[in-house]
């Protein structure tokens, strides 16, 4: 319900893609889902893994607009629930399911692999299994669209030395990686990059809309039981973030 409150319909807490100035937040969602599916040249029969599904946006729109089969995978039972009434809701049943468990308990393999803003909430040490389980789970000729917030390397040794204030009070247990980080990684489990996008600009717009919505629903959100003080810390927390793109110490891609 909180999240709810401030995002689009579609729930997608990931940057949109404003590919026109004048789009609308929900817009602009879809022509980010848009952008991955025609990198992935997704087609009608094609089986995709989206790790890390939040509340179903990408899988719905996956299989609505590109005829794709999509398993989707999620730890948060509150997603897992809604994504799979949205589903059923959408006459979608047979083509989309969700699953609640780690990453590391997929099996099988897949067409494709779509991972959106979910490797930030690895952790470091975890990174090496991370890109493991998408090289054993991708079919040959498979292609894995990513979508990660990235930090400045000249940053990353000051940021990866001690918990900053979205670790301490939003993301506990997160990390950032850098573009070089992703690279690398890929590189040493054989794949090679085609296309890398960034993001920072629509990030930080995406982020002031999102903050503007929030402001207006706090008192909506106190109804929900939200005090002041912590809508304060979410208004701070997507400011934060917002100048944090801006000023170039983060980015996404």
């Amino acid at each position: 319900d909180f999240y709810g409150a401030w995002l689009d319909q579609s729930r997608t807490y990931s940057s949109a893609f404003f590919e026109h100035p004048e789009m609308t937040l929900a817009e602009a969602q879809v022509a980010k889902y848009r952008r991955i599916a025609d990198g992935l040249s997704l087609a009608p029969g094609d089986h995709v893994l989206e790790i890390g599904c939040g509340w179903g946006g990408f899988a719905i729109f996956a299989a609505q607009e590109y005829g794709a089969r999509v398993t989707g995978i999620t730890l948060s039972q509150e997603q897992f629930s809604l994504a799979t009434a949205r589903v059923r809701d959408a006459g979608l049943a047979g083509q989309v399911d969700f699953k609640l468990c780690d990453y590391r308990q997929v099996d099988g393999q897949y067409s494709h692999i779509v991972s959106i803003e979910m490797l930030e909430a690895v952790g470091e040490p975890y990174w090496p299994v991370y890109f493991d389980t998408l090289t054993r789970c991708l079919a040959p000729g498979g292609r894995i669209a990513i979508q990660c917030i990235v930090i400045d390397p000249v940053a990353f040794p000051s940021y990866r030395r001690g918990a900053d204030f979205i670790q301490s009070c939003v993301f506990p247990g997160g990390m950032l990686p850098t573009a070089e980080i992703i690279a690398g990684q890929a590189q040493r489990m054989g794949l090679s990059m085609r296309d890398n996008v960034m993001l920072g600009p629509h990030y930080a717009q995406t982020l002031n809309i999102w903050r503007q919505n929030l402001i207006m629903a706090m008192p909506d959100l106190s109804e929900m039981g939200f005090d002041k003080f912590f809508c304060r810390m979410w208004s701070f927390y997507l400011a934060y973030c917002e100048g944090g793109f801006r000023a170039g110490r983060v980015d996404a891609g």
